[in-house]
This record gives C-alpha cells, structure tokens and sequence, in this order.
C-alpha cells in the first residue's frame, strides 16, 4: 500500500532524513515516534505527497489520501457536522448519502447531540473529534495523522486514542500515526517505527503483539503493555 525505497529529504544544508526503508501493508496501523526534530512530520509530509524527496522513491498505491494534523483547522461559521460534510461538498459528492455517514462518525466519537453546534461551542477535544470525523468522512484507504491529540490534556489525548482505536477496528484504513507519546503508539499501533536523531533513519521497527482492544487500565494484556512501552523508551533514551 505505502513504500518508501532509500529515501532522503534535505532542506538546504539540513539533511532531515536519510535512506528510509518501509512499507506499509493494506489495513495496516503503523506508529512514528522519535526525539524532536528527526523527521517525523517530514516523512509523513513525504507520503502525502506534500513534499518530494530528494533522494529515493515514495508510492502510495493509488489510493485516496486523508492527512489530519495538530491543529483541527475547523472553519468557525459551519457547525460541527457543517465541518465534517466540507470534502463532500467541496467534491461535489452525493450530500445526503454523506450526510448520514457525518452523522454515525460524530455519533461515535461521542458527539451525538453536538452535531449543530460552532468551533466556539466546543472543547479542544471535541474539536479534535470533529477534525477526526471530517478525515475520515470519504472513507480514505490511507490516513495520515501527525501528532493530532498533542495539545489535548493527558485524559482527553488517552479517550481520544481509544476512540481512534475503535474506529479503527470498525472502519479499517491503512495508517501512519506520527506521535511523541510512547503509550500512544502502544496503544493503536500494529507496528512502532523508532526514528534516530537527525538525520532520521530507521533505528527499530517494533512488532506490537498485543491484542486488541488494549488500554492502560486493568486488563488481561497490561503487563505486555507496559514491557513494550519499556521497551521502546529505552530506545529512545539510549539514542
């Protein structure tokens, strides 16, 4: 679905990644964690097709691509589902069909009853929320997410990975999920890239052999959680 073959990308004198191999298979959710500044967004920039590399070969097999980021960037005078339907309309698809979708994608991220209200009338997570839903309205093949719960408080940035999680199980698309949090790529991702410093390659590619659902609470997989958080912090302290 995704491949990336020897690639590199400099901004001038600044090599931000180099010789990055991956490939990422159909259905397939991957995490991208690293120290700041190796290249994290860059790669996923790359993908998405945002920037060309300077060196090597990025595909992505002819699938529609949705890239949600940090900030939710909803247009303040459309509601929430106004937010939501904007690819649809801006892609002249068929309104009521997609109007249906809105709603059930909204209705599972909790936001049932705050369909008809404005960016102003909303925390930071249910924007989020609302960012997530309007990502994933034309049912993209391939999602690309760059750290989009980082301003998000810690309970919030752990309900909204586990909602992502389950949407996830349901509505399966092929996933890079660029993040800073160790527990978060535990939690959602199939497998961890483990960036270097810059210039980014790739140090360690960690299977996540963990059933899902899984989270932080009490469970039957909390002690391989917790040995694979470990595991991957390690790593990154000992760059």
């Amino acid at each position: 679905m995704i491949e990336l073959t020897r690639v590199s990308r400099s901004f001038g004198a600044v090599q931000a990644l180099r010789d990055i191999d991956l490939s990422v298979a159909e259905n397939e959710f991957v995490a991208v964690i690293g120290r700041s500044g190796c290249g994290k967004s860059t790669l996923l920039r790359l993908i998405a097709g945002l920037l060309e590399p300077s060196a090597g070969t990025v595909t992505v097999s002819g699938a529609p691509v949705a890239l949600m980021q940090q900030v939710p960037a909803l247009l303040p005078w459309r509601t929430a589902l106004g937010n939501v339907m904007l690819p649809v309309e801006i892609r002249r698809l068929p309104r009521e069909q997609y109007r249906d979708r809105a709603v059930a994608l909204l209705d599972a991220v909790g936001l049932a009853g705050f369909h008809d209200r404005h960016p102003y009338e909303l925390s930071g997570g249910m924007q989020q929320r609302v960012a997530l839903c309007r990502a994933l309205i034309q049912q993209p093949r391939v999602l690309l997410m760059d750290e989009p719960f980082s301003a998000l408080d810690a309970l919030t940035r752990e309900e909204m990975a586990g909602q992502l999680q389950d949407l996830h199980l349901a509505r399966s698309a092929t996933t890079v999920f660029v993040t800073h949090s160790i527990q978060e790529a535990v939690l959602l991702a199939d497998r961890v890239v483990v960036l270097s410093p810059r210039p980014g390659r790739v140090r360690k590619v960690l299977g996540v052999d963990i059933p899902r659902p899984r989270s932080f609470g009490h469970n039957a997989h909390l002690e391989a959680v917790a040995e694979c958080v470990a595991h991957l912090h390690d790593l990154l302290l000992h760059d």
